[in-house]
């Protein structure tokens, strides 16, 4: 999720911390208030048992344009709504219609991505939050179980902001700063109508990054100021990276590849390519098959140790195309699958995935045709692709990327079902023409234990001297600790040249037996 489109305007303006002096005005909402003893809330759930929350968009207003259409007056969508009347996060009609169709996606807790700083001047963020909980008592009203109301922290606020602040969470006056965006969001939320885990209203926190300095007393001082104000603690959900302990962890990116931390990240797939600026970057939904694989992955795994809570992302983020709500390109779809396997999920179910779809020996993929392999062409990125004929045979080409003069790469994708977030040795063959970059190699997504970061997204693997006979030759890679989980930008791995174009004609994948310790 791309956090600076609102406030890109004022980039230039940020590096100023909190004043030491900052005070917390008085929140904005009537809900501070400590559980009196023996109040019930009916929205909790306990841990270990199964939880779905999705991240909700409400930054929509159809009236004045704000996220529906760009600045020059273009579609700011890349997926669209049914309808556009009546989309706005002002209108009560429109929060309930979304949340009755979470119903019957099987959702427990939607999650509002709230912009708000403890100042109480972002407009969607904060007047968006009183029609929805109007529409959550409408629906109870009529005898429905609306999903209950955690918190989505967008902490790229702790960065672009009005203030131009850029916030040090490792001072006083930055922690405050931090809870009382907290606070904010809560104070309008009335408590029988928070997501609570163990009686903890939900909190998930987006990137570190964002904050100027964090550390691992940031956390404790949350929680002392959330008791002291709600007479309770918060049940934290952190995003990787953030120091200090949480009550959980998860992952951004659900919409790009399964994220199976302690809370599991899933989505349908992604495609900003209505968002201004950005290289594109398409995650295909290959006709709900790439959700259906994740949900798979995460019943699969042993119900004792598995997640149990699990982030869908998004609800309704139509700028980058990972909504599973209703839309004109989709229909209901992914309504419909989210309640099929949220089902199974809260009903403790395990599957065995080879029962559903028994992974192929081989697979190989060609111009034109794939069985299980693709090639990903990055035209804006380093990966460009040609495709001609060559010596007779249709081929893939590299290209000339505006990034690097130098070196040319060829991206290729495998399916989930052959071999996902894996640990094995597989042949790789690659049929390539004979003529023009001294040699190639392949690079890939790896788990080899000895290496971390860029070496092991992009492990290098063995390299195929070219002679230049002009002629269509084999070579097979022999590569052990495939991993193959999206690690090679978003790819599963790629073969790499310098200063000339390699000619590839078809590539093709199989499983190698373990070698004996």
């Amino acid at each position: 999720m791309q956090t600076q489109l609102l406030l890109a305007a004022v980039a230039g303006l940020f590096g100023a911390d909190v004043p030491a002096d900052f005070v917390l005005p008085e929140p904005p909402g009537p809900y501070v208030l400590k559980a009196e003893p023996g109040d019930a809330v009916s929205t909790g759930f306990r841990a270990g048992t199964p939880v779905t929350a999705t991240s909700y968009f409400y930054w929509y207003d159809v009236d004045t344009g704000a996220h529906v259409v760009d600045h020059d007056g273009t579609d700011a969508l890349t997926d669209h709504p049914p309808t556009l009347e009546g989309l706005s996060y002002k209108n009560v009609e429109w929060h309930a219609g979304q949340l009755d169709d979470m119903i019957a996606a099987g959702i427990d807790v939607l999650l509002p991505v709230y912009w708000g700083t403890p100042l109480g001047d972002f407009g969607f963020s904060d007047q968006g939050l009183p029609p929805l909980v109007e529409a959550q008592k409408r629906l109870i009203a009529e005898k429905k179980r609306p999903p209950s109301i955690g918190m989505f922290y967008d902490t790229s606020t702790l960065k672009h902001n009005a203030r131009g602040y850029h916030v040090d969470l490792t001072t006083p006056a930055g922690r405050l700063w931090f809870y009382g965006t907290i606070r904010n969001f809560f104070s309008r939320i009335p408590p029988e109508h928070r997501a609570t885990i163990d009686g903890k209203p939900l909190v998930f926190l987006y990137a570190s990054a964002f904050a100027q300095k964090a550390d691992k007393h940031l956390f404790p001082a949350l929680r002392d100021m959330f008791r002291r104000d709600f007479g309770t603690d918060v049940f934290l959900v952190k995003m990787r990276g953030w120091p200090g302990e949480a009550d959980s962890e998860y992952n951004w990116g659900g919409a790009l590849a399964p994220q199976l931390l302690d809370t599991a990240g899933l989505g349908p797939g992604y495609d900003h390519s209505a968002v201004p600026g950005r290289a594109p970057l398409v995650r295909k939904r290959d006709d709900g098959r790439f959700y259906s694989f994740a949900w798979q992955r995460l019943l699969a795994m042993d119900v004792k140790t598995r997640p149990w809570l699990v982030h869908i992302e998004t609800w309704n983020e139509f700028h980058e195309g990972t909504e599973i709500c209703e839309t004109t390109e989709y229909g209901r779809q992914y309504i419909e699958l989210t309640r099929r396997f949220s089902d199974r999920f809260h009903a403790g179910e395990r599957i065995d995935l080879s029962k559903i779809q028994p992974p192929r020996k081989v697979i190989s993929g060609s111009p034109g045709k794939s069985e299980g392999l693709w090639v990903v062409a990055k035209p804006d990125g380093d990966g460009p692709i040609v495709e001609k004929t060559v010596g007779g045979r249709a081929a893939w080409s590299t290209a000339q990327n505006r990034h690097n003069p130098v070196t040319r790469y060829m991206y290729f994708e495998v399916e989930d079902y052959f071999l996902f977030d894996g640990d094995e040795s597989v042949e790789i063959t690659v049929g390539y023409f004979d003529s023009g970059p001294v040699e190639f190699f392949v690079e890939y997504d790896s788990r080899d234990p000895t290496l971390a970061g860029l070496r092991q997204q992009f492990c290098p693997g063995p390299r195929q001297r070219i002679s230049g006979t002009g002629t269509w030759k084999e070579v097979v890679f022999t590569i052990p600790h495939a991993r193959f989980a999206g690690g090679s930008n978003n790819t599963d791995f790629r073969l790499t040249c310098t200063n000339k174009d390699l000619v590839v004609s078809h590539v093709s994948i199989r499983r190698t037996p373990a070698p004996s310790p």
